[in-house]
């Protein structure tokens, strides 16, 4: 399932991409502070995301209910490596949270889509 979840990702294929998701999948971003809950805000989040992206999975490892994956994520010429988190329940992907190498403000125009949690950043910039 996770697999299928990156190939129709890097394929651009969201219909395909909206059915290995849960209805009320919740994804998570600590770094910017950002939820995004249900399938449908989620596929809308993927679609609408800015410039010429690419992605390549380095290493998944699933157990279950339960998988991590490691990628590769260019978007322009910024090159990031992401950490990707996933919780499984009845062969449907359930909870997503992706971790990047800092905080960050989140680019504007998704606000629609996504809430934002208070102090998230700054307990995560803390050493």
């Amino acid at each position: 399932m996770v697999g299928r979840y990156f190939a129709t990702m890097v394929a651009r294929d969201w219909d395909a991409f909206g059915e290995v998701l849960g209805a009320d999948v919740a994804y998570e971003m600590p770094q910017t502070r950002e939820l995004i809950t249900g399938r449908d805000k989620y596929v809308q989040f993927n679609r609408e995301y800015p410039g010429d992206w690419t992605a390549e999975v380095t290493r998944l490892i699933v157990d279950g209910t339960t998988a991590a994956a490691s990628m590769n994520f260019t978007v322009g010429d910024q090159e990031l490596v992401g950490l990707v988190y996933f919780e499984l329940q009845d062969g449907l992907i359930t909870r997503i949270t992706d971790f990047w190498p800092e905080p960050y403000d989140p680019p504007a125009g998704r606000e629609h889509l996504v809430e934002r949690a208070p102090g998230a950043v700054d307990r995560l910039s803390t050493p």
